[in-house]
């Protein structure tokens, strides 16, 4: 399938690669149908782009590539409607904020997207523990991950 976007112009996607949001994301409700696509060759940057909408789209990461001790816990009633039956089967991705001045990025850790890829469906997922924010700096920890990488 064909699917224009504003940011990467048309795009082949196949149907196993279509993840689907039953309720949607926080504050897009109504998107439910996403494609993720990698932004750099060491698979951290990655872009959540809207089937739905071809302008809509969220620069996104592993947090554990990372943040190495981000180890969120869920409502279980939360994950329930993704159907793993082991939660270590779930991936876990998290929408960045990227201004102009990318050192002053940072990245929503309190409401990851929890994705289910067997049966290709997700949920942003807002976690329990009060020591996850919306706005974790990224750039120092990113910094430190190439390093040790490097």
């Amino acid at each position: 399938m064909e699917f224009s976007t504003k940011r990467f112009g048309t795009i082949e996607v196949k149907e196993n690669q279509v993840l689907t949001f039953p309720e949607g994301l926080i504050g897009f409700q109504s998107f439910r149908r996403f494609v993720v696509m990698d932004l750099d060759n060491a698979g951290i940057f990655k872009w959540l782009q809207s089937l739905d909408d071809e302008s809509l789209g969220f620069a996104i990461l592993d947090p554990k590539m990372v943040f190495r001790d981000y180890d969120p816990v869920f409502a279980e009633k939360d994950l329930d409607s993704l159907g793993a039956p082991d939660p270590g089967q779930l991936i876990l991705l998290c929408v960045a904020t990227v201004p102009r001045d990318v050192r002053k990025m940072t990245v929503n850790l309190q409401a990851p997207l929890v994705i289910n890829p067997s049966k290709r469906i997700g949920k942003q997922v807002i976690t329990v523990m009060p020591e996850y924010t919306t706005k974790h700096q990224v750039f120092l920890p990113l910094q430190n991950l190439m390093k040790r990488t490097g």
